[in-house]
């Protein structure tokens, strides 16, 4: 089975060559075992994988989604109802991230409707749409790298994740969560708070 070092390697390879999906289906995987491993626990779970990503929604605005408070934003214009027991009428981006790509990329060949990445460093929504910047890769690998319980990973020697002008080669960060912090509070971005996206039209 790969190792987390080797999924975020594999992840990395993907994003080079364009294959975003693929890269996003690794990627989501590593923080799987990395929430696992996080909350001390033998096997995934849908609660860990969500859990993990709230309490690192700040790493995420700062290496993908700047602007936007994850900590308060529901994308209630694309509500969840296949896949799950009780309809989420109003996701936030945990949701989003587990039911639609994890779920979607594990257990299907496609992701839902509506639903897609791109290269643009913009955040696209309309009734039942959203389209968020292929950026979110490195935002959910960045968890995987910077959190303290992986600091004994390795990956393949040269590989690095960057923001700014900053390049950091992985096997020298490993569980460094506090490089993270010291970057994010380095260049500091405002928050807004995204609301009553049901309102919006495809025609607008």
């Amino acid at each position: 089975m790969p190792t987390i070092g080797e999924r975020v390697k594999y992840a990395i390879d993907h994003m080079d060559r364009g294959e975003t999906y693929a890269a996003l289906e690794h990627a989501c995987n590593a923080l799987d075992v990395t929430s696992q491993r996080y909350y001390g626990q033998k096997k995934s779970s849908r609660s860990y994988f969500k859990n993990i990503i709230k309490e690192y929604s700040w790493l995420i605005e700062f290496m993908s989604l700047g602007g936007i408070n994850l900590d308060e934003t529901t994308f209630d214009n694309f509500p969840i109802i296949e896949g799950v027991r009780q309809p989420i009428l109003k996701p936030d981006f945990s949701d989003l991230m587990y039911h639609v790509v994890r779920c979607g990329l594990v257990h299907s060949d496609s992701l839902s409707d509506g639903f897609s990445f791109h290269k643009e460093a913009t955040l696209l929504l309309a009734e039942n749409t959203i389209i968020f910047p292929e950026s979110v890769v490195w935002g959910i690998l960045s968890i995987t790298i910077f959190c303290p319980i992986n600091k004994d990973q390795t990956t393949a020697p040269g590989y690095w994740i960057g923001s700014f002008e900053n390049r950091l080669v992985i096997n020298d960060f490993w569980g460094n969560e506090g490089i993270a912090h010291h970057l994010a509070n380095r260049y500091p971005r405002p928050r807004v708070t995204l609301a009553d996206l049901s309102k919006l039209k495809n025609d607008q």
